[in-house]
Formats: structure tokens, sequence, C-alpha cells
């Protein structure tokens, strides 16, 4: 795959996916456990391929089950897949759309650099 994704944006956005997941477990008073539980209790997560879970779920707690490079390409795959990353829509579910405005952005940004590879 032609990849123009960076390493050190797929960093960024995985930084950014954890930091979401950490604001949300702030904001409910919850541990990260039950914030995960909320997350898979999501009508949006029933999309998720469960391959990918722990991959998810190490992210989210910021304890990576694969290398960056293996991360990014992944991400890649599943952007150009979907056009878009399924954890977006669940996250908005469970913020009332209330995402933080730097994982936004930075979502467009890999989005759209992965949508024109």
């Amino acid at each position: 795959m032609n990849n123009q994704l960076t390493l050190k944006d797929a960093q960024k956005y995985q930084n950014l996916l954890a930091t979401q997941f950490n604001e949300i477990a702030r904001s409910l008073i919850l541990s990260n456990e039950e914030t995960w539980n909320m997350f898979l209790k999501q009508k949006e997560s029933e999309v998720l391929d469960p391959v990918y879970l722990p991959i998810i779920k190490g992210v989210l707690f910021s304890k990576p089950a694969m290398s960056i490079k293996d991360y990014r390409d992944t991400l890649c795959a599943v952007i150009a897949q979907n056009k878009h990353c399924l954890m977006i829509p669940i996250f908005h579910s469970m913020t009332d759309g209330n995402l933080l405005p730097e994982l936004v952005q930075h979502h467009s940004k890999i989005t759209a650099t992965i949508l024109s590879a």
C-alpha cells in the first residue's frame, strides 16, 4: 500500500483517541474498565470487528498491542474500507457530540490523507 500517513500522525491520532477516552472516564467518574464497557455497549460499536478489539483497547488504555507501524497500516486499511475511523461515531455518541476539537481536526486530516492516497 502506498502509504502517505506518517508514523508521527498515526502516533498523534493514537494519543488523541486515548485522551478522548480518558476525558470521558474522568467526566463520568468511571474507571477505564467501566468506560471500556460503556464504549462496547454503544450501538455504533456493533460494527467493530472483534478481531480489532484488543488493538482498540490497547490504544484507549495507552498500552498499544502492536508497533506504531503496524497500527498505522491497520488504521489506513480500516479508514480506506469504511471512509472514516469507526471509533469516532462511538465517541460522538458517548459525548453527545462534544469531541475534543483536536481529535476531530486530526481525524479529518488523516482521513483525507488516507483516502487521497
